[in-house]
C-alpha cells in the first residue's frame, strides 16, 4: 500500500483557525466556516489551491479532527499566543512560498526551520508553530550517515550495499523492498558497522539531534503543539553530558516478550525528565538512502512499531 501524503496535514490549517476564532467548537461547525474564505482572511496559504487539499484531509479525518477541537477548547492556548495581536498566520507547511517567511529563515539549516504555520503579529514580531496530529507523531527526521563525516557515510554505504549485493540485490527495486527490509530484521554487517560509528561518534551526533529537536539556534520563538500540548522549543542544554542516548533493547520486544521482525534500530534519549524513543529506519529507497533517526515521545510501545 503506498503511503499517504503528508503534504496538506489537516491540523496546519484547523489550529489557525482554531487560534484566531473562538465561534468554532466543532467539525461541522469548521467545516461550514472553512467554505467561507472571507471569513479567515488573515489566513495566508502558500496557494490558494491548497485550501481545497487541507479540506480534503479534514474530511478523511472527521472524528480525530473534532476531538482535537474539543481538546483545543480545554486549553488556553488564544491567550498564550496572545491571539488579540495577530496579524495574520502564514500555512507554509513542509514547502513555504512566503517570501517573508523565507527571509525569516534566511542562513538556518532547514531541519532546523521546522515550524509548519508562522504567526505574525501586529508589532511585526514572528512565532513559528510545528503543528502535529497528535503525540504519536514523529517529531523529526534526520539522516543518520548525513551526521558523520564524509568518509564515514562512504564506508558504511559500501558495507550496506556489499551485504545487499551478496543477498542478491544489486539496485533499488520497490517491488523487492519487503524482502530487502527482511535482511535488517536481525543483525548483519550494516547494523553492526552503523552502531560503531554511533557509538564513536555519540557526542557529535547528540549535539546535533538536540540543536534540532529544539532549535537551539533560532532567533524567533518556535512552539510544537501535540494536540494535548503547546510547549516552547528554543531550549539550550547547558549540560550534554547529563543527556542519556544509548541503544535500548526493551524497544526490540513486544509487550508478551516476543522480538519484533523490524527493519530498525532503536535507542533511547533521555534529556532532562524528558523521554524519546529513537527509530532508526529507512524512509524509501533502502539500496541508495541512508536510514533516518525518527524521533518520538515515549510512549506504550504497540503494534504500530512493527510496520518496516
Amino acid at each position: 500500500m503506498p503511503r499517504k501524503s503528508v503534504e496538506f496535514n489537516a491540523f496546519e490549517l484547523v489550529f489557525p483557525i482554531l487560534l484566531l476564532y473562538s465561534c468554532i467548537n466543532n467539525y461541522d461547525e469548521l467545516i461550514e466556516f472553512i467554505h467561507d474564505p472571507l471569513k479567515y482572511d488573515k489566513i495566508i496559504f502558500n496557494d490558494e489551491k491548497d485550501r481545497s487539499n487541507y479540506l480534503t484531509d479534514i474530511i478523511q479525518k472527521s472524528s480525530i479532527v473534532n476531538n482535537y477541537i474539543t481538546t483545543f477548547r480545554k486549553l488556553d492556548l488564544q491567550k498564550e499566543l496572545d491571539n488579540e495581536n495577530i496579524k495574520c498566520i502564514y500555512i507554509s507547511g513542509k514547502t513555504n512560498k512566503h517570501p517573508i517567511i523565507s527571509e525569516l529563515n534566511k542562513g538556518y539549516d532547514r531541519k532546523e526551520t521546522k515550524s509548519d504555520i508562522y504567526i505574525e503579529y501586529e508589532n511585526k514580531e514572528i512565532k513559528g508553530v510545528s503543528v502535529k496530529q497528535n503525540a504519536k507523531a514523529t517529531k523529526s527526521n534526520y539522516s543518520v550517515q548525513k551526521m558523520l563525516s564524509k568518509e564515514n557515510d562512504k564506508i558504511l554505504t559500501n558495507i550496506k550495499k556489499t551485504f545487499l549485493k551478496e543477498n542478491g540485490y544489486t539496485r533499488s527495486d520497490k517491488t523487492k523492498r519487503d524482502n530487502m527490509n527482511k535482511l535488517f530484521y536481525n543483525n548483519n554487517p550494516y547494523w553492526q558497522a552503523l552502531k560503531t560509528e554511533i557509538e564513536i561518534n555519540k557526542s557529535v551526533i547528540l549535539q546535533q539531534l538536540l540543536k534540532l529537536l529544539y532549535c537551539c539556534n533560532m532567533k524567533y520563538d518556535v512552539y510544537e503543539y501535540d494536540g494535548t500540548t503547546l510547549k516552547k522549543l528554543n531550549i539550550k542544554i547547558e549540560d550534554i553530558s547529563s543527556v542519556v542516548f544509548e541503544e535500548y533493547l526493551q524497544y526490540y520486544y513486544d509487550t508478551k516478550g516476543n522480538k519484533r521482525e523490524t527493519a530498525k534500530l532503536f535507542y533511547r534519549l533521555c534529556v532532562d525528565k524528558k523521554i524519546y524513543r529513537v527509530e532508526i529506519r529507512w524512509k524509501g529507497d533502502i539500496y541508495n538512502a541512508s536510514p533516518q533517526f525518527q524521533i518520538h515521545n515515549e510512549c506504550p510501545i504497540n503494534s504500530s512499531l512493527k510496520s518496516s
